[in-house]
C-alpha cells in the first residue's frame, strides 16, 4: 500500500464515522418525535400507521449507521434486524444462475 492511500483511508473512515453519528442522532430525533405524537391520544388514534412508519425509519437509520461503524460492513449486514432492509443488500441473482435452473 502506498503511504498516500493510508492518509486516504483514514480520512474516509473519519467522513464514515461522521455520517454514522449523524445517523444515530437523526434516529434520536425522529424516535424523540414519534414518542412526543403517540402521548396525543387522538393523533395516536388516526396516524397508528404513520408512527410505526416513522419508528422503521429510526429503526433504518440505526442499522445503516452500524453498517458504517462495523469492521467489516459485508459481515455486518447479517446482523441487521429490519428484513426489508437486510433485503436491500442481498446480492442480485446472476443472470446465469436462472439459466443453469432452466436446463
Amino acid at each position: 500500500m502506498s503511504s498516500d492511500a493510508r492518509p486516504m483511508s483514514r480520512h474516509i473512515a473519519a467522513h464514515l464515522t461522521t455520517v454514522a453519528d449523524v445517523l444515530q442522532e437523526l434516529a434520536g430525533e425522529i424516535e424523540m418525535l414519534g414518542t412526543t405524537l403517540c402521548m396525543d391520544a387522538d393523533v395516536l388514534g388516526r396516524h397508528i400507521g404513520t408512527l410505526q412508519s416513522i419508528d422503521l425509519i429510526a429503526q433504518k437509520q440505526r442499522w445503516l449507521a452500524t453498517l458504517l461503524q462495523a469492521d467489516c460492513p459485508l459481515d455486518a449486514v447479517d446482523t441487521i434486524g429490519v428484513e426489508t432492509l437486510k433485503a436491500r443488500f442481498a446480492p442480485a441473482p446472476s443472470h446465469g444462475a436462472a439459466s443453469d435452473l432452466a436446463s
